[in-house]
């Protein structure tokens, strides 16, 4: 196997190429990921493995994957195997990521990374002793909308940002054996898609919250959230707005208000298919930067596989990921209590 460790050492081959690994078949892989590891300048579809083989067969005919595996650890035991992608179902994330670390892989997991904090730290420590790298899948980070939308809020162009709002909410109508319908596997909309208001609201206000508080609407036959309104209090009395949902029209949005204007997004966290407009609106003057569709998916694999081959420092960095998990376990301890919850992590 290619000497490629996590401080990215391997530098004898400069068009070197990082080999995938998928463990299972779900549809987020399928839809996103295998194109773009495909269309990547740095990777290669090296192996698929299913616990039904021949499905994973089917892959590897359909995809042009070079390898299929009758398991999860089969494709772990294969040293020409560089790097996996996790997209299990959540309560999967942690165990089949800590495998892979301890098998020698590099791992893009899909998010939330975890179920709990403590689970996610359980994660990268087996990562670290295992010199691996180990990033959470948060693809919208990697869209050029959000890099001009942080870029103009560092610039100080709203002034100081004191509100984010943020929203993702979709009518949810999977197959009743879908894993989000169901709690022990991690189901329910906060770990869906209220994740990324979380990570969006950090990654702008540039700091941890200091209080959550959560208020909802669970499924009583099935005990998982459907609908989610959290209030995050930061430093400085700035505030996050953030709501999630499996019940509502289609929403994918983010606002950062400053006392001198807001910038918005209408497509924050789903714009692989669209070309898009990050909106600026200052007293009376609107403008629109425009963007072209870009796919964050790609752009995503391709800085991870820098991370791997050539050292590059990722972007998603274990302390993101981590924080992100606290918040997500507050704001469940939130909903099961009615009240705030405080934080004690800082940035």
């Amino acid at each position: 196997m290619r000497d490629i460790g996590a401080a990215g050492s391997y530098n004898s081959d400069m068009a070197a190429k990082l080999r995938w690994g998928i463990l299972g078949c779900a549809r987020i892989a399928e839809k996103a990921l295998v194109p773009a590891i495909r269309e990547s300048a740095n990777g290669v579809l090296s192996g698929i493995a299913s616990r039904d083989p021949r499905r994973a067969a089917d892959w590897a005919k359909k995809h042009g994957f070079e390898r299929a595996y009758r398991s999860y650890q089969d494709l772990l035991a294969d040293p020409s195997i560089d790097a996996v992608y996790n997209p299990l179902p959540n309560d999967l994330h942690a165990p089949w990521t800590i495998a892979a670390a301890r098998a020698g892989k590099h791992i893009l997991c899909e998010k939330p990374l975890a179920l709990t904090a403590a689970e996610a730290r359980r994660m990268f420590a087996a990562a670290r002793r295992a010199r691996v790298l180990l990033m959470e899948a948060f693809m919208y980070r990697f869209h050029p909308q959000l890099e001009i939308v942080q870029a103009l809020v560092a610039s100080g162009e709203v002034g100081e940002p004191r509100v984010v709002r943020a929203t993702f909410t979709f009518p949810f109508a999977g197959r009743p054996d879908d894993y989000r319908w169901s709690r022990a596997h991690g189901g329910g909309a906060l770990y869906d898609v209220g994740c990324y208001t979380i990570n969006a609201a950090r990654t702008l206000l540039g700091a941890e919250p200091v209080r959550c508080f959560a208020a909802g609407r669970f499924d009583g036959r099935r005990r998982i959230d459907m609908t989610v309104g959290l209030v995050l209090e930061f430093p400085r009395g700035r505030l996050a707005l953030l709501d999630c949902s499996y019940e509502t029209q289609f929403q994918s949005e983010l606002a950062v208000v400053g006392r001198e204007g807001r910038i918005t997004l209408d497509r924050a966290f789903s714009a692989k298919r669209f070309d898009v407009e990050v909106r600026i609106k200052k007293e009376d003057e609107e403008r629109a930067v425009f963007v072209h569709r870009a796919d964050q998916y790609r752009l995503m694999v391709e800085h991870f596989g820098r991370g791997v081959l050539d050292g590059f420092p990722l972007r998603l960095t274990p302390r993101d990921a981590l924080g992100n998990m606290a918040v997500i376990d507050a704001a469940f301890a939130s909903l099961r209590s009615s009240r705030p919850v405080r934080l004690s992590h800082s940035r």
